[in-house]
């Protein structure tokens, strides 16, 4: 939510959303909590903490103002890349560095990366160009060319991979070698970054939604607050190549999210991208706009305690950074 009010709205909206998130402080740990700060409050994710980075980042470089960029820098130097130092992989939790996590690598280096454009710093240079090489070497599936989830190391220290693949795992990678290319300037970070964005744009991959027999029919199937980091690493990326494609496919997911996921009684966005996971009139829009017969397949998410259709910050968000990187490709 941080991110889409610096990016969106006027300065003033970032500085007291910015002074919201300070709540969640820990100065003893240099990170954010995942519930308000308490003294003994130890339940710091990594990959929140990356986020709240290119939150930061983002509200620098609508404000300028200088403290926005300080605690994104120490987020990083202090309490994510320590994380990092066996094998340039990052765990999910503080609690527990038995796992790597390709949510809390590829935020980390794109969040580095973006730092570096700004102002120099090899440090934290090498640290991401070593995390993201990491990231291929460890969960790029050689198969489609998407990025795997997660690891947790065996007794013996082998690694146990998760291989679900999520959109904005393959987006942060995209995002990172593009961001790596651009400082670089070396073709074979450029060729990564357009090798995974060619994976993730095949409509036969396992993210994409398969009720649709017609391929250039289907869109992605998951949450809007994982799919705003893949447009993301298109929208960067489609500066340097694969430029219609990618600009169509922004345009594509933004004209979905305004058909099926918006809300017009009260002007807001639900979470996923699936619409007949949500309602009965979704569902019925779905199947008369593309002659299939999808039954309703609730998804609990979408609904509140009480099993009442509901609507998050969290996707409203996402959805408002998709709409924003649709305009800014035109």
């Amino acid at each position: 939510m941080v991110q889409a009010v610096a990016e969106t709205l006027p300065a003033q909206k970032t500085h007291e959303a910015i002074s919201c998130l300070q709540a969640y402080w820990n100065p003893q740990r240099h990170g954010f909590c995942a519930w308000k700060m308490f003294p003994g409050n130890e339940d710091i994710y990594y990959d929140d903490n990356a986020h709240a980075a290119q939150a930061l980042i983002s509200a620098y470089e609508a404000t300028h103002e200088p403290k926005y960029l300080q605690q994104a820098k120490s987020i990083l130097t202090d309490l994510i890349m320590p994380s990092a130092q066996k094998d340039g992989g990052v765990p999910w939790h503080t609690n527990n560095q038995n796992c790597r996590n390709a949510c809390s690598t590829g935020p980390a280096a794109v969040a580095a990366l973006r730092i570096c454009a700004i102002e120099k710093d090899d440090r934290l240079a090498a640290f991401a160009e070593r995390a993201l090489k990491w990231l291929i070497a460890t969960f790029r599936d050689p198969q489609d060319g998407l990025i795997w989830d997660s690891l947790v190391f065996n007794a013996d220290g082998s690694p146990n991979i998760n291989k679900m693949k999520w959109t904005y795992n393959t987006g942060f990678a995209i995002h990172g070698f593009t961001l790596l290319y651009e400082r670089t300037k070396n073709p074979e970070d450029l060729k990564m970054a357009i090798s995974l964005a060619e994976a993730a744009l095949n409509p036969q991959n396992p993210m994409f939604d398969h009720t649709l027999q017609s391929p250039q029919e289907r869109m992605y199937s998951d949450s809007s607050f994982f799919l705003h980091h893949l447009v993301d690493g298109y929208r960067v990326l489609s500066k340097h190549g694969l430029t219609n494609r990618l600009k169509n496919e922004i345009r594509q997911i933004s004209t979905w999210g305004r058909e099926f996921m918006f809300d017009p009684s009260d002007g807001l966005y639900f979470r996923g991208s699936c619409p007949y996971s949500i309602s009965e009139e979704l569902r019925a829009r779905f199947n008369q706009k593309f002659g299939v017969n999808k039954e309703l397949a609730v998804n609990g998410q979408e609904r509140d305690e009480h099993g009442n259709l509901c609507k998050t910050l969290i996707g409203c968000a996402a959805w408002a950074r998709i709409l924003h990187a649709a305009e800014r490709t035109k």
